[in-house]
């Protein structure tokens, strides 16, 4: 029965076990004497096939064509949302999402229909040009998880599924550990191997560059931390510098105003701090402590010889 949460699993063992069953399965679905429920299993089939082939546009017509017939069927979603996705841009992607949602809704129990609406969801997540919510990826990782156990961890692209969403979330070795489950678990007999190894590989080769990409955002974002600091020293080293410039400008002209040996003292104590400002402001710009050290006592020695000095010499 559809409603059964092994009948996705059963349509893919008969088609399994057929070479070419398509040319029967068109018979079935058109012949109005059989059973609906055995006519809508042809249906699925047969969908499932044209999916598998990527035959996208034959699919959708498909669908358009049974949709009077077999429209409230809770499958139904399911081939809506899949129509959905092969428009390919953002809105229709989102719109397979919606589809599968109500799909999980009508069989929260079958691991097919609810991995579906995982894969549209982080299908659509990886389109985005910012990264998903942490809501949204957990939400998704619960569907995962629900679809793995509902079908016992058999199904491999369910894994697969698994590593897609751990890289959104930059745990990427365990992304690749997914994989790599996915890839063991994929049945060696199977007429989908060679594709899903294909699409295996790819998902691999997406979490690497996707990798890639966090580790020069990271760069990046350290650049740019470090350029922003960067241009705020250089703006407190120019006021800095402008403070001193006028320091030295007043203290030069109060000493040309002033006796011989009371100028040279003002010299001489203007020198000495100018010394300790810079030697403070290069230890704030992590400059050696050694050197810094050497500024600030020369700086004070000559503050000290400007004042303490002279006035041995006066007396």
């Amino acid at each position: 029965m559809p409603a059964d949460s092994a009948f996705p699993l059963m349509i893919r063992e008969v088609l399994e076990a057929h070479p070419d069953p398509e040319p029967a399965l068109r018979q079935i679905v058109d012949d109005r004497a059989a059973r609906a429920r055995l006519r809508f299993a042809a249906l699925y089939a047969l969908l499932l096939r044209l999916r598998r082939e990527e035959r996208h546009a034959e699919y959708s017509a498909v669908v358009r064509q049974y949709e009077g017939e077999f429209g409230a069927e809770p499958y139904f979603d399911t081939f809506r949302a899949i129509v959905a996705r092969t428009r390919g841009d953002l809105a229709s992607l989102r719109s397979a999402v919606e589809y599968s949602r109500q799909a999980v809704v009508s069989m929260p129990g079958v691991a097919a229909v609810v991995h579906q609406l995982a894969a549209f969801w982080v299908e659509f997540l990886e389109r985005l040009e910012q990264p998903g919510s942490a809501r949204d990826l957990d939400e998704v990782e619960r569907y995962v998880d629900r679809a793995i156990t509902l079908s016992q961890g058999r199904i491999a692209h369910y894994f697969e599924t698994k590593g897609r969403l751990l890289a959104l979330r930059g745990e990427f070795e365990a992304a690749r550990s997914a994989v790599a489950q996915a890839i063991e678990l994929e049945p060696r007999t199977s007429r989908d191997y060679l594709r899903r190894l294909t699409q295996y590989q790819t998902t691999r080769i997406r979490i690497d560059l996707m990798q890639e990409r966090a580790r020069w955002a990271q760069a990046h974002g350290r650049f740019r931390t470090e350029l922003a600091e960067f241009k705020a020293q250089q703006l407190q080293l120019l006021g800095l510098l402008a403070a001193v410039v006028a320091f030295i400008a007043t203290a030069g002209n109060i000493a040309s105003q002033s006796k011989g040996i009371d100028g040279v003292r003002l010299m001489l104590v203007a020198s000495g701090a100018v010394g300790v400002v810079f030697g403070t402001f290069s230890l704030v710009n992590n400059s050696g402590i050694r050197r810094v050290f050497a500024a600030v006592v020369i700086g004070c020695a000559l503050i000290g010889a400007g004042i303490l000095v002279p006035a041995a010499w006066m007396s």
